[in-house]
């Protein structure tokens, strides 16, 4: 039995996970992080913590992001992506020279389901959909299950 089926364990940890697929095509993730951190403010102390998870891969031959910005105060539930201050959702993708940029500020619909969160590994599960119809593009079947150090403990590292 490999190491990617044996269930989690302390000698066989489960590995990060991070999928979905872009207008029907696997978004192949290369990098992925987590971290527990301080929303970054414009103005102000920083006090608001969130889940920060951020994914580099491909689609097909394009470089392609994924983020994932989720308010730590959220229980477990589906939650709204769209015009959402709690949550945000970030796809940049790169297909020659000029990058392309979607923000969930823009999308025409998109849900996040936080499943579940461990406060004490860090752990943090969940599935995400969106989608701009208006120009034909579409995530689907996202899922996550990544851990994410708090920042104050120096664990960050990308997996």
């Amino acid at each position: 039995m490999s190491n990617a089926t044996q269930p989690a364990s302390p000698i066989f940890p489960r590995p990060d996970i991070f999928r979905a697929c872009v207008n029907t095509k696997p978004f192949l993730t290369t990098r992925l992080s987590g971290l527990s951190c301080l929303r970054p403010e414009l103005v102000g102390a920083r006090t608001h913590r969130i889940w920060k998870i951020h994914a580099d891969g491909h689609v097909g031959r394009h470089r392609t992001m994924l983020g994932l910005f989720i308010d730590q105060t959220l229980e477990p539930g589906t939650y709204d992506l769209v015009r959402n201050d709690r949550i945000t959702a970030v796809y940049h993708r790169t297909p020659r020279q000029v990058a392309q940029v979607y923000h969930s500020r823009d999308f025409q619909r998109g849900s996040v389901t936080l499943l579940d969160f461990n406060p004490d590994t860090g752990r943090l599960r969940g599935t995400f959909e969106f989608a701009m119809s208006a120009i034909g593009f579409d995530v689907s079947g996202g899922e996550f299950d990544v851990v994410c150090p708090r920042e104050e403990d120096g664990l960050a590292s990308p997996r």
